[in-house]
């Protein structure tokens, strides 16, 4: 494998040679075939870097063209893409994104999960631009990446290992230099909701943690040493010296974010009557005192920051008094103190801490965690569950049920099994449950209540991936812009704002940039970036490269038609349409997302159907 992966590279050099210079770019594509333990490299396409740009583009053609339609996420057929974007490991700050592209398990759908830190910046440097998997190994494996030398490692010693011990083994082992992505105990045993933790950075949604672990690969190890050819470098560092002073200055990168972390919404969400509780029974939360981001901050004792970026939003934390004194964790952050705080109507801080902790040590994704465990307590207070039936006290606001609960998941143990299944899953085994399961396409939903934000509501219906908050938020323009803010409980403009988000971050998430520079930097500067980087003529106009985000996003909708969507999944759960909220500031608001979803449709060039029309897709250049 190793002679193959050197003549390989003798062949790229020799075609980068031939024609012309990459910049920006490693200019090649890793393709592993785990049925085979067969590895090669492929030279980048001109064409694909241009019309799709990196990270969640490269994901998107390469999943339609590649994967059998229909198959299994479980099966060998399904693919596992780990995609670098186009300034990732540059000296843009916060160029630390890599994004992880499959078909999801929790969905049946697309899913691209993002994780920042340093995996990402490591494997460009190592001198790819993607990973591409396929097959199924016959024996747990590390695929092992030292700049031009690649092999697959035998990996049975640590099969059964959480992931922080995974991430030392390999760092004792094999050189404490390695980055490392690996997958815990979920991920191993199928937990559809697992995640692929990355020294506690976490590509968490959806379940590329239970694609991995069926293809029985355990890990990627990766240490690279070569620079990024960058075409334009004055130009570039000129550009580089004004976002890290436009970050440095903004009171949310340069300010909330440096002092609370995620955190820094919480008190507003919650004051805005949008802050979930008892799996999204109401608004408000009666408890924030005791769990905001003031009390939180008690816990913190140093900042850390992903790969070049100066925000330093990542706080390390530790319980440092009661039951789970001792306890440490990367965070707690936003969405994960929401999920196992007010979702669950839990206030002990220390319980949060430690549950966070345990999704990384067992490779679960935090969001979807909480939504199971709100679930199954609403179910219990309904009467649909037994508490006989888990096998402990299990009601709102324990936190130590919390615990015990995410031990069983993670072990996939006892009534556990069935809970790593997710929400729509298990309410479809529980009579009567069905309409307390949050979730949008089986992917459970984040910590912001569409019932007071028609923004969101639009966001979550239409999300590519089900449940998300990262593909659009309208959260930023309807609660917290210092500027001319939108009206929440406003519907106009909200579908042409939600398309143009969707567009907009996807390209970010393409170039490999974290979502939070978006809050001070603006798409002229990140056009500058681009073609100062690659010196890509494509990349001298703002308006091209949102066309290249529509193109990903209407390539991405085709994917998802391709396996089974239609126009009904793009909706909400029942109790957002009919069961309006009874405190806060939106009492008695549902969400009327039929007609947003028509203009939407409308506004994105597809037909009632959902269908992208045949003049917008030749206008993408998709046919």
């Amino acid at each position: 494998m190793r002679e193959m992966v050197s003549s390989q590279s003798n062949r790229k050099e020799r075609m980068t040679t031939k024609s012309g210079q990459w910049y920006g770019y490693a200019g090649t594509i890793l393709d592993v075939d785990l049925d085979r333990e067969a590895i090669c490299c492929i030279p980048l396409d001109r064409t694909m870097a241009r019309e799709y740009m990196g990270g969640k583009g490269f994901g998107a053609r390469y999943l339609f063209d590649q994967l059998p339609p229909h198959c299994d996420p479980l099966s060998p057929d399904n693919l596992l893409i780990f995609s670098t974007g186009t300034l990732t490991g540059t000296l843009v700050p916060a160029s630390s994104r890599c994004v992880v592209c499959t078909k999801s398990p929790a969905t049946g759908l697309w899913l691209d999960a993002n994780c920042g830190g340093f995996f990402g910046p490591e494997l460009k440097m190592a001198g790819f631009d993607a990973i591409i998997i396929r097959g199924r190994a016959k024996e747990p494996l590390i695929l092992l990446i030292d700049d031009d030398d690649v092999r697959l490692q035998k990996a049975s010693d640590i099969w059964g290992m959480d992931s922080p011990a995974t991430h030392r083994w390999i760092k004792n082992h094999l050189g404490g230099a390695f980055r490392v992505a690996s997958i815990g105990p979920a991920g191993e045993r199928g937990v559809r909701f697992a995640s692929i933790i990355s020294e506690y950075r976490a590509f968490g949604r959806g379940g590329a943690g239970a694609v991995m672990g069926s293809k029985n690969l355990k890990a990627i190890a990766v240490r690279g040493s070569k620079s990024i050819p960058i075409g334009d470098p004055e130009r570039f560092m000129m550009y580089c010296r004004e976002a890290y002073n436009e970050l440095a200055i903004h009171p949310e990168t340069g300010g909330g974010r440096q002092k609370y972390g995620t955190n820094v919404i919480l008190s507003c969400m919650n004051e805005a009557g949008i802050h979930p509780v008892r799996n999204f029974q109401k608004g408000i939360f009666d408890g924030a005192p005791s769990v905001n981001e003031e009390n939180i901050r008690e816990y913190f004792i140093r900042n850390k920051a992903c790969f070049g970026c100066p925000i330093y939003c990542s706080k390390i934390s530790e319980v440092k008094h009661g039951k789970y004194k001792g306890t440490f964790v990367e965070g707690p952050e936003y969405e994960n103190v929401w999920a196992f705080g007010a979702n669950c109507e839990n206030t002990d801080i220390g319980a949060i801490i430690k549950a966070e902790y345990l999704c990384d040590h067992y490779g679960l994704d935090g969001i979807s965690t909480g939504n199971v465990l709100g679930f199954l307590m609403e179910c219990v207070e309904k009467g649909i569950l037994r508490e006989e039936d888990i096998g402990f006290t299990f009601r709102f606001g324990d936190g130590e049920g919390i615990i015990k609960a995410i031990h069983l998941i993670g072990r996939r143990e006892g009534p556990g099994a069935l809970w790593g299944e997710g929400v729509k899953r298990i309410a479809e085994k529980l009579e009567g449950a069905e309409d307390l399961a949050m979730h949008v396409k089986g992917l459970e939903m984040p910590a912001y209540d569409p019932r007071g934000s028609t923004g969101i509501a639009l966001a979550y219906a239409t999300s590519d991936r089900g449940g998300c908050h990262l593909r659009a938020w309208p959260i930023g323009a309807e609660f917290l812009s210092t500027e001319e803010r939108m009206d929440p409980f406003s519907t106009e403009f909200k579908a042409e704002y939600v398309k143009s988000q969707q567009d907009l971050f996807t390209v970010i998430d393409s170039c490999g940039l974290c979502l939070f520079t978006n809050f001070a930097l603006s798409l002229r500067q990140l056009t500058q970036f681009l073609h100062s980087a690659t010196k890509m003529d494509i990349f001298t106009s703002s308006q091209e490269i949102l066309k290249i985000g529509e193109r990903i996003n209407n390539l991405v909708r085709m994917f998802n038609l391709r396996e089974g969507l239609t126009k009904e999944g793009d909706n909400l759960p029942e109790r957002f349409l009919k069961h309006a909220l009874e405190d806060g500031p939106c009492r008695g608001r549902v969400v009327d997302i039929e007609p947003m979803v028509r203009e939407y449709y409308l506004v994105r060039g597809w037909g009632e159907d959902g269908i992208p029309t045949g003049k917008k897709m030749e206008e993408l250049n998709l046919v």
